[in-house]
């Protein structure tokens, strides 16, 4: 789903944000507003006083004009300059105000990505502030002296009228200040009416739907009994003929992220730390990779890896290694 078409879906949201998020999360929100409208207030204040200052400069500069001025072979030279720090409208437009906007977007939008571990696209800022910046206007570069006078007036009157648009464009993005709840009816829309909760379980199950997929071929996975073998791992052997298996695959990880999840709950989002061991890019023979491994959980019991790239796991029962199948793996009848 696009943006404009998240942003379409706005007026429907009618539950306040305030009771769809926890109160430690409205006071993240609430004082990353408050950090972000004072950085937005400073960076103007400064802008301010640069061209302030650069006002007085030319001030300045008129006042002393004839004594500052001198001839030299034919030309007329300024004695001394007055130029201070200087930054064009447009500059501190796109290398200040608009970061500090894509920022806050990034501050807010992260945090309930990271908390929660689901994936949500950031908004644009001009789409947040409903901003559209104007046409450049398709002026001929070249033959404009042969124009008759008519069209070079219709021309700089273009010219004129885009470069006002421009400016106000600028003005506004200058002006302009992000709501979190925007950001916040952003996220809710893009959930679909899902909770996070719901989110995750749902990335999770179809990370590790995909990752068992084998198109054209029996799912990459078998049961037999309390035991799940999946066929997912590719060992090999290394330049002393010695066995080596990756252990950083995204079909693998999707996996032990279920396997997690499965086995906490649904209250561990996350590969369980203690498996961390388990993600290495590599491991070896000489490791003990190819040994049976216990893993100290209560559903999940154990890991073996095979030189074939089988990977086993242990389940307390069959009837649990079924219900994870049923749950978060791919049926040949197709993802459930």
């Amino acid at each position: 789903m696009n943006t404009l078409a998240i942003l379409e879906k706005f007026e429907i949201v009618e539950i306040t944000n305030e009771s769809r998020i926890t109160g430690e999360e409205l006071e993240f929100c609430t004082a990353q507003q408050a950090l972000y409208a004072k950085v937005l207030g400073q960076h103007c204040y400064a802008f301010d006083v640069l061209q302030q200052l650069k006002n007085d400069c030319k001030d300045f500069m008129r006042s002393v004009a004839a004594d500052n001025k001198y001839q030299s072979h034919g030309h007329t030279y300024q004695r001394y300059s007055c130029k201070y720090v200087e930054i064009s409208k447009e500059d501190f437009v796109n290398d200040r105000i608009i970061k500090i906007h894509e920022k806050f977007i990034s501050v807010i939008i992260n945090y309930f990505t990271e908390k929660y571990n689901v994936s949500i696209d950031k908004p644009k800022y001009e789409i947040l502030l409903g901003l559209k910046k104007p046409d450049t206007p398709e002026h001929p570069f070249y033959g404009f002296r042969k124009l008759s006078d008519e069209e070079k007036e219709i021309i700089i009157a273009q010219k004129r009228a885009y470069e006002e648009a421009q400016d106000a464009y600028l003005d506004s993005i200058i002006n302009a200040e992000i709501d979190y709840n925007t950001l916040l009816d952003h996220i809710f829309v893009v959930l679909n009416g899902s909770t996070f909760a719901e989110r995750v379980e749902q990335e999770i199950k179809a990370a590790s739907r995909k990752a068992t997929h084998w198109s054209g071929k029996n799912p990459k996975y078998e049961i037999k009994n309390k035991k799940i073998v999946f066929d997912i791992l590719y060992p090999r052997k290394n330049y002393n003929g010695k066995y080596e298996v990756e252990l950083n695959g995204n079909d693998y990880h999707a996996i032990l992220r279920a396997l997690t999840y499965c086995n906490s709950e649904k209250c561990v989002k996350e590969i369980y730390s203690s498996w961390y061991r388990f993600m290495d890019y590599k491991k070896y023979e000489s490791d003990g990779i190819f040994d049976s491994h216990e893993v100290g959980s209560t559903k999940v019991l154990s890991f073996k890896y095979f030189k074939n790239g089988k990977f086993e796991v242990t389940f307390d029962a069959h009837t649990t290694a079924l219900q994870f199948a049923s749950e978060y793996l791919y049926s040949e009848g197709g993802e459930r």
